[in-house]
């Protein structure tokens, strides 16, 4: 087989983006990984609040065990969080996700927003951050994917694909 120059100079530059592609996402990966040191991690604690609807939430209850859950940590002040919306909107419609409103003002605030944002999960008002400090949140958007049993498969924070999303959902279900 012969090639020449012009073929060699693919090659090199095909070879050169694979390695920029590979940094990149081996960057990213480490980046999760130090944004996420402090999140919670194992079996989701225990406790029990109210979405905005007035309806009881417990993400330990028999029926919330049917399959992985999405918690999904933003704020009103957060500007990335409106780009995650959508994402979470989007899965949402094959998986339960409960929203928490993390230090976003009182009730009628938040409604208002969930509102304006066109939101279709269920959320809860995090307006003292206990929900958020008990489970390690210092940043939005956060995410957290829990399994059938209560386990935490895995945390993000910052902006994540839906692709990305969905591959952690599917890996979770293979658990």
């Amino acid at each position: 087989m012969k090639l020449n120059v012009k073929g060699l100079l693919t090659l090199a530059r095909l070879r050169q983006l694979l390695v920029y592609l590979l940094i990149f996402m081996l960057a990213g990966l480490l980046g999760n990984i130090w944004m996420t040191r402090n999140q919670y991690s194992g079996s989701i604690p225990q406790f029990y609040a109210e979405d905005l609807t007035g309806e009881k939430v417990s993400l330990r209850s028999p029926e919330s065990r049917q399959k992985p859950k999405i918690l999904y940590f933003f704020a009103d002040w957060c500007p990335i969080c409106k780009i995650q919306h959508p994402v979470i909107s989007n899965i949402g419609k094959d998986f339960d996700v409960y929203g928490i409103a993390m230090q976003s003002g009182d009730t009628a605030n938040v409604k208002k927003y969930v509102q304006a944002q066109g939101l279709d999960f269920r959320v809860i008002n995090d307006e003292s951050g206990e929900i958020s400090r008990m489970l390690g949140v210092n940043g939005v958007p956060a995410t957290f994917i829990i399994d059938k049993t209560g386990q935490i498969k895995y945390s993000t924070r910052g902006y994540a694909t839906e692709l990305g999303l969905r591959s952690r959902i599917w890996l979770t279900g293979k658990n």
